[in-house]
């Protein structure tokens, strides 16, 4: 279990985050049509949509676009890029294997 000493933000930076939050809010709220804002489900399925659609692949963006800049010579040995191409490696090998799907 995570000690939360050890997830501790910055004043500074926690503030940051709570403006853009809004500032995000806002221009999801601008797109959401207002029957979806009458109930709290309404209200929670439209954000998380939005969120899902939107905000989530840009953070994602950002986070592997740091992580190439800093390590880019330990992406390649990463589990999850082995495991990937051993996925592959296994779908070229059975997919040869059958008749018709080469």
């Amino acid at each position: 279990m995570l000690d939360p000493r050890d997830t501790a933000m910055d004043a500074d930076k926690l503030q940051q985050i709570q403006a853009h939050a809004r500032a995000i809010a806002a221009l999801l709220y601008d797109e959401t049509a207002p029957e979806q804002l009458t109930t709290l489900e309404g209200i929670e399925a439209a954000i998380r949509g939005q969120i899902l659609e939107h905000v989530s692949p840009e953070i994602g963006l950002f986070l592997s676009q740091q992580r190439a800049v800093l390590a880019p010579d330990e992406a390649g040995d990463s589990k999850a890029s082995w495991e990937k191409s051993a996925s592959l490696r296994t779908r070229r090998k059975s997919s040869k294997s059958k008749p018709g799907l080469n």
